[in-house]
C-alpha cells in the first residue's frame, strides 16, 4: 500500500495533543471509578473503538492506494520549426506596420492553432540563432515571438543555409523521433548566400514538409536609415522587394510549397490549413504507474464504527 499524502508538522502536533488529552480523560475516568469503588474497564472498549475509527480516518486523509497498474501515455503531433528572417530588409513598411511585425502577428495565430504540436523558433540573417528548441510549451513560444527584431543578430545580408542547417540539426537531436516534420521559412526572399543543393537534397530525403513564406510586395520600398534612406556601396538608395522567384525555387527544390503573407488579415490561413492536413505521428510514448486511490474504503469503515459509537452506549459505572 502506498500513501500519496503525508501529515505536516502542524497536523502531527494536533494529533499528539488530541492523544494526550484523550489519555488524560481516560485516566480521569479510572480515577473516579477507583474513588467510587467500581470498575471502569468497559470504558476501554470505547477508547479502542474510537481509536480504530479515528486511525481509519487518518489513513483516509493520507490517500491510500494499492493495486498499481501500468499504463501507456502517448503524445501525437508534428514537429514544427519556424525560421524567421530578421535581416534589416524585414523592417520595410510595404506591409504594414512592417514586414517583421506582420510576420510576428501571423506567427502568433499559427502557434496558437497548433497547441498540441511541438514548435521551435529559429531566427536568421547572415547567421542563425536558435531561440527555442522543439517544445510543447506554447506559452514560452508566445513569450519569445514579440521579442523578435532585426537587432538580435549582427547586421548582414540574408543567408538561408545556416538556418536550414540548424533546423536539420535540431530535428536530428530531438529526443522523440517523428516522421511528421515541418519547416516554415518566413522571409522577403533576398538571399545573398551561396546555393546549397546538398542541403536541399537532404530535406527531400528526410521527407520534411517544407514551406517558404514570402512577406513583402514585389513593388518594393525604401528602407529608413535614421533620418535618411539606406544606400548601397555606390551611394544609390536601396529598394527592397519581395523576391518571389528565390522562395519559389527553394520550395520547388525541397518538394515544398510557396505561400505569401499579405496585408490582409488572416493571410496565414492557407499555411495553417496545409500544415493541419499533414498526418500526425507519434511524438512520445512512456509507461506510467496508474494508482487507484482507495481512501473511501477506510472512510466507510470509519463511519460505520462511528455510528456504533454514537448509537450504542457502554455503561461506565454501576450504582
Amino acid at each position: 500500500m502506498n500513501f500519496t499524502s503525508e501529515f505536516s508538522n502542524t497536523e502531527q502536533w494536533f494529533l499528539a495533543v488530541f492523544l494526550i488529552l484523550y489519555l488524560i480523560f481516560l485516566g480521569r475516568i479510572f480515577w473516579i471509578a477507583r474513588r467510587l469503588g467500581t470498575s471502569a474497564g468497559s470504558s476501554v472498549l470505547k477508547f479502542l473503538l474510537r481509536g480504530v475509527y479515528f486511525s481509519l480516518m487518518l489513513l483516509a486523509l493520507l490517500n491510500p492506494s494499492f493495486g498499481e497498474l501500468k499504463g501507456t501515455v502517448k503524445a501525437q503531433g508534428k514537429d514544427i520549426l519556424l525560421l524567421i528572417d530578421i535581416s534589416k530588409s524585414m523592417d520595410a513598411t510595404d506591409i504594414q506596420p512592417s514586414r517583421i511585425e506582420k510576420a510576428k502577428f501571423e506567427l502568433n495565430r499559427f502557434i496558437n492553432h497548433f497547441s498540441k504540436d511541438r514548435i521551435g523558433l529559429i531566427v536568421f540573417s547572415e547567421d542563425a540563432l536558435l531561440l527555442s528548441p522543439l517544445t510543447f510549451d506554447n506559452n514560452a513560444i508566445n513569450y519569445l515571438v514579440p521579442k523578435i527584431n532585426t537587432d538580435l543578430l549582427p547586421e548582414g545580408g540574408t543567408n538561408f543555409t545556416p538556418a536550414l542547417e540548424l533546423a536539420l540539426d535540431r530535428f536530428s537531436k530531438a529526443k522523440a523521433k517523428t516522421q511528421s516534420k515541418v519547416i516554415v521559412l518566413i522571409s522577403d526572399g533576398e538571399n545573398f548566400g551561396a546555393e546549397n543543393k546538398a542541403l536541399k537534397a537532404k530535406i527531400r530525403q528526410k521527407e520534411i514538409n517544407f514551406f517558404s513564406v514570402g512577406v513583402g510586395t514585389t513593388d518594393g520600398i525604401t528602407i529608413r536609415d535614421g533620418k535618411s534612406f539606406k544606400k548601397d556601396k555606390d551611394g544609390n538608395i536601396v529598394v527592397t522587394k519581395l523576391e518571389t522567384a528565390t522562395l519559389k525555387k527553394l520550395a520547388a527544390e525541397t518538394k515544398g510549397n510557396y505561400l505569401e503573407i499579405k496585408s490582409v488579415s488572416e493571410s496565414i490561413n492557407e499555411l495553417i490549413m496545409r500544415v493541419e492536413n499533414i498526418e500526425t505521428d507519434l511524438v512520445d510514448e512512456r509507461q506510467i504507474d496508474v494508482i487507484a486511490n482507495k481512501y473511501f474504503y477506510f472512510l466507510i469503515i470509519a463511519l460505520f464504527l462511528l455510528g456504533i459509537d454514537v448509537f450504542f452506549t457502554v455503561r461506565t459505572f454501576q450504582l
